[in-house]
């Protein structure tokens, strides 16, 4: 699963780095989230194909993905804590995902993720990331909501799962799951949005080469309740001796 991760770089740098516009308004000032945690259901950078205008752009969408479809607001906060993440061999069939699985691709930038490693009764946090540290994408979905009441529009994006490769299943040993990394190379394949193109797409959903990631132990700052994790010392290595 994922529903912990790292995105170091402001919205300029993710835009410059996708060659798209930002989408305004642009969120003042603009953040960096060394760690966010999905349950919070922040507001984070996503690059998609604007439905009206057909541009790829860059916007700050709600992580946990609320369907077009539910009626009322109580609905729509209560399904997105079950949608930060849709297992990408059963999105194209779940009702929940189907329709932005089929139409709204999208890519979520990233610098990393977390992840536990459960050993000896105990649960060890591990940041999971690729070796240049470049600035790399999720697969993800995402979908507008409207708001009867006040007629505000949502927009939301969940991230894609799927099984864990040799280096992430010894890490998230219990689910053994992993989010769905995009190269560059299949990017485009990705964000086609024909839905005559789902077929295509489902082809490049697959575990990310082991080979090309790394992986450290991290201290428990990232679940400390009275501190902020926000911080850059989230990141900092830190040696767990059981683990040796």
């Amino acid at each position: 699963m994922c529903y912990h991760y790292s995105i170091t770089k402001t919205a300029s740098e993710i835009a410059k780095r996708y060659q798209v516009d930002i989408r305004q308004p642009v969120i003042d000032p603009v953040p960096v989230f060394y760690h966010t945690n999905g349950f919070n259901h922040t507001r984070l950078p996503v690059v998609y194909q604007d439905y009206k205008s057909n541009q790829f752009e860059l916007e700050f969408m709600q992580w946990g993905l609320v369907p077009g479809w539910i009626k009322g607001e109580e609905q729509a906060l209560k399904i997105r804590g079950a949608t930060l993440n849709a297992r990408s061999e059963t999105a194209n069939s779940k009702p929940a995902f189907r329709g932005a699985f089929r139409y709204r691709p999208c890519l979520v930038p990233a610098t990393g993720y977390f992840e536990w490693m459960h050993q000896g009764g105990k649960k060890y946090p591990f940041f999971i990331y690729l070796p240049d540290h470049t600035c790399f994408s999720f697969a993800g979905i995402w979908e507008e909501w409207v708001n009867e009441v006040t007629g505000e529009i949502l927009r939301s994006f969940s991230i894609l799962t799927c099984d864990a490769n040799d280096l992430t299943a010894t890490i998230h040993n219990t689910k053994k799951r992993m989010p769905v990394i995009i190269d560059n190379s299949s990017s485009e394949i990705w964000m086609d949005s024909n839905p005559g193109r789902v077929a295509d797409r489902e082809k490049i959903l697959k575990p990310y080469p082991a080979e090309k990631m790394d992986a450290y132990s991290i201290s428990r700052l990232i679940t400390a309740r009275d501190r902020d994790s926000n911080i850059p010392g989230v990141l900092e290595p830190y040696q767990y001796p059981e683990l040796h």
